[in-house]
C-alpha cells in the first residue's frame, strides 16, 4: 500500500504544473521576464511576417502568466499583450480583423482560465496534505484537517484578513502599509497571525488560498 500511495504521489508531482507555482518565488520575476518577451517577440514577429498572423501565439505566454504567477505580475503581463495588440491593430490594418478576432479570442481564454487556476490552487492548498489510504470505517484524517483549515479562516480578525487578502493577490508589506495606512511592522504582525491560523509558513500558501480568502467575509 504504502508502494502504491508513493508512485501515485510521484505521478501526480511530476505532471501537474501546480497554478501560481511561481507566485511569490525567487522564479517569479525571471518567469515575468519570459512572458513579456514572449509576447515582444510574437508582436515582431507579426510586424514582420506581413501575411501571416502570428497573433494567436500570444496566446502561451499569456496562459503561462495567469497560471503561474500572482495577481499584479500576471496582471502587468496581460496589460502588455493587450497594449501590444493595439499597436499591431494600429500597424497592419490589412489583417485587423483576424488580429481583433485572435486577440479577442486569447483575453476571452486568459478570462476563463485564471478563475480556474484560482480556484484549483485554493482547493490544493486545502488539500495538499491529502494522501491515498485503505478503506476504513475511521473518519478520515483529511476531514478533520479541512475543518481546521475553515475554522483558521474564520478566526481570523477583520485586519487579519484584510491584510492577508493582499498578500494573497500579490502586494508585498510596503505595499499592504501605503494601501492600508499602517506601518510595516503593524502588517508583518498581522501576516504572522495570519500564518499561524491558517497553519501556513509562506507568503506562496498564502497566494495560494487567494480565492478562499476573497470568498470570505
Amino acid at each position: 500500500m504504502k508502494g502504491r500511495a508513493k508512485r501515485a504521489t510521484l505521478s501526480y508531482s511530476r505532471f501537474l504544473i501546480r497554478p501560481y507555482a511561481a507566485a511569490g518565488s525567487r522564479w517569479e520575476l525571471l518567469v515575468a521576464a519570459g512572458c513579456a518577451f514572449g509576447l515582444v517577440m510574437v508582436f515582431l514577429a507579426e510586424l514582420v511576417t506581413t501575411d501571416t498572423v502570428v497573433a494567436s501565439l500570444a496566446l502561451l505566454p499569456l496562459l503561462a502568466a495567469v497560471w503561474l504567477l500572482s495577481g499584479r505580475w500576471a496582471t502587468l503581463i496581460v496589460s502588455i499583450g493587450i497594449l501590444l495588440l493595439a499597436l499591431a491593430l494600429t500597424v497592419e490594418a490589412a489583417n485587423r480583423p483576424t488580429l481583433a478576432l485572435a486577440g479577442s479570442v486569447a483575453i476571452l481564454t486568459v478570462l476563463v482560465t485564471r478563475p480556474y487556476a484560482t480556484a484549483l490552487a485554493s482547493m490544493l492548498a486545502s488539500h495538499r496534505h491529502l494522501r491515498w489510504v485503505a478503506p476504513t470505517q475511521a473518519t478520515p484524517p483529511t476531514l478533520d484537517r479541512i475543518e481546521r483549515f475553515s475554522h483558521g479562516i474564520r478566526s481570523l480578525t477583520s485586519r487579519e484578513l484584510e491584510v492577508a487578502r493582499l498578500g494573497a493577490e500579490g502586494y508585498t508589506t510596503p505595499e499592504i502599509a501605503h494601501r492600508l495606512h499602517i506601518g510595516e511592522r503593524t502588517v508583518e504582525s498581522h501576516l504572522a497571525g495570519a500564518y499561524s491560523k491558517l497553519r501556513i509558513g509562506s507568503r506562496a500558501e498564502l497566494i495560494r488560498m487567494a480565492a478562499t480568502l476573497s470568498g470570505s467575509s
